[in-house]
């Protein structure tokens, strides 16, 4: 099993920083190896939202398509995806959002494992790439969605 947790301090709010997340939809927009995504149920109140997603990723020969739960819970500020199909025997990945003088201190955490062998050893061997390409996409797109922080001097 493949385990990657980060820990990033970010100049945005993190209401801005939870909804860039929980914005699922929005995915292909900004995260370029995302082929498709599909939303195949959606349900939105205040304590958050809920959906069931259908993701193509791809990169160059490699191409793959799987179905997550992603709950994001407003509240606690934090983001749960969990596997319901695909590739992967195994897919955890959480975000939580917290809030700190400069900003916002995003914990992020992913582990996962493929079924097939050949495609576990890709994704370890390329692990830090994928996952530090994945992170730069959201801090490139809240850069460009929200304004920074303002902190005391």
């Amino acid at each position: 099993m493949t385990n990657h947790r980060q820990t990033l301090d970010l100049p945005y709010r993190p209401d801005d920083l939870f909804d860039l997340a929980s914005d699922v939809g929005r995915y292909p927009d900004f995260i370029h190896w995302i082929q498709s995504l599909k939303l195949l149920s959606e349900q939105e109140d205040e304590t958050g939202m809920r959906c069931r997603a259908e993701v193509t990723v791809g990169f160059k020969t490699f191409r793959e398509t799987f179905i997550t739960d992603v709950d994001a819970r407003r509240a606690e500020r934090s983001i749960e995806v969990k596997l319901v199909r695909g590739p992967f025997k195994k897919l955890a990945n959480t975000w939580t959002f917290q809030p700190i003088p400069t900003g916002t201190r995003v914990e992020f955490f992913i582990a996962f494992e493929f079924r097939n062998f050949v495609l576990q050893a890709l994704a370890d061997a390329n692990k830090a790439f994928a996952i530090g390409r994945i992170i730069d996409a959201f801090v490139q797109e809240a850069g460009r969605r929200y304004q920074k922080v303002e902190t005391p001097v």
